[in-house]
């Protein structure tokens, strides 16, 4: 008995080593943390990834230097360069006719396998994503690289190869952890939206009841701030942000997509609304007037879709308890309700305007459709464009 459980025993050790044969060393991978896709001359696609160098641990830039970026009067590195960031970390470049085939390029000319397994973001250029080869992009990544599905979307305005040079960790830790941490600080406050990982984005964009949303962000110059005026500091796009800090990227908002293509953007603030009338906002915060509260997990929020005379109405209805978390409390109850009540119509009017289904109306439409040819038929995109609004809201303060 005790010599078949060390047979046992050693059999387990050999599979996690890897000795079968079937596994790669560590040495011998490419371990990408973020990767960013720009549109290139002729139709074709530059890559971009930042990777674990193993030479040196990762440090931030030391006070008063910068990375390079285009911004700055620095050309981006042309398709193959290799170029160092900071210690730790390494930036390659390669340009191809589509992305699986950039990313092939990088596997041959670099001498190291490209592992996805640790990626934590995926950068795309605005002009890129405003296009339909969009999903044909993330599903080369994702299926073919095997990349971590839990890898968050992002589109930028700016070079996205550019975005991730100017990407270093903070506070002392790694990239990789310190990005997490990033995604997850701003998802506590409900100013990205709830389902930007890459598993979610391919998915909802494959839908046809359904539209995806990605984190929208962008780089921060300091010279090029909008005035606030009586809005809330995150009404707004990042870039424009008045604030300094070693971090020149700022994460705010959502890009809108309706199928595989971007039609729009959202503020901080409206993505915040986005996720409570989604049921997405449990535990979080949010900016209401001159106050901060947080939201309660007892919150509770419905979407509905009732036809009138033959024409659909988009309902969403919340009753949220909250409690005030910073600042001072100016408006009541039920002011709170009809002030939510108003930013709910008013986003889900924008979101009609885009054509553009982020709350999933369709997957309840499509209940009144015996097969799919007849949901092909129901003109539903149509339909749900002009459909009317109504919101309702209950607030009870703690």
């Amino acid at each position: 008995m005790k010599r078949a459980l060390e047979a046992v025993l050693l059999i387990a050790a050999l599979l996690l080593t890897g000795s079968g044969g079937g596994g790669r060393e560590i040495e011998s991978c490419l371990f990408v943390i973020a990767l960013a896709v720009d549109p290139a001359p002729d139709g074709s696609l530059t890559v971009t990834v930042k990777a674990l160098s193993g030479t040196q641990e990762a440090a931030a830039p030391q006070s008063g230097e910068d990375t390079p970026s285009q911004e700055e009067g620095q050309s981006a590195p042309s398709a193959g360069q290799t170029e160092t960031v900071e210690p730790g970390y390494v930036t390659l470049s390669a340009t191809a006719d589509s992305c699986l085939s950039a990313l092939n390029l990088l596997s041959a000319t670099t001498p190291r396998s490209v592992d996805l397994s640790q990626l934590r973001e995926i950068v795309l250029s605005e002009t890129l994503a405003q296009t339909d080869a969009t999903l044909t992009i993330l599903r080369q990544i994702d299926a073919l690289y095997e990349a971590n599905a839990g890898a968050i979307v992002v589109v930028t305005p700016d070079d996205a190869g550019d975005f991730i040079r100017r990407q270093y960790a903070m506070f002392g830790v790694r990239l990789s952890q310190y990005l997490e941490v990033l995604f997850d600080h701003f998802a506590q406050l409900g100013t990205i939206p709830a389902n930007a990982k890459l598993s979610a984005v391919i998915s909802a964009m494959e839908s046809s009841t359904a539209d995806a949303a990605a984190v929208y962000a962008a780089g921060n110059a300091f010279d090029a701030t909008l005035l606030l005026g009586d809005a809330s500091p995150t009404d707004r796009l990042p870039g424009h942000l008045p604030r300094t800090s070693p971090a020149k990227n700022e994460y705010l908002g959502s890009a809108v997509f309706s199928g595989a293509r971007m039609v729009g953007t959202l503020t901080g603030d409206e993505t915040a609304i986005l996720r409570m009338i989604s049921g997405q906002a449990l535990n979080t915060s949010i900016s209401m007037g001159e106050a901060i509260y947080q939201i309660s997990v007892h919150t509770r929020t419905r979407r509905t879709l009732d036809w009138v005379g033959g024409v659909p109405v988009l309902g969403a209805s919340v009753s949220i308890r909250m409690a005030l978390s910073a600042g001072t409390q100016q408006q009541t109850a039920a002011e709170l309700a009809r002030q939510l009540e108003s930013d709910a119509q008013q986003l889900l009017r924008k979101l009609q305007a885009m054509g553009s289904d982020l709350i999933g109306y369709g997957r309840l439409a499509v209940r009144r459709c015996a097969d799919i040819p007849a949901w092909e038929a129901s003109g539903w995109e149509t339909a749900y464009r002009t459909a009317n609004v109504r919101t309702t809201a209950r607030v009870r303060i703690q």
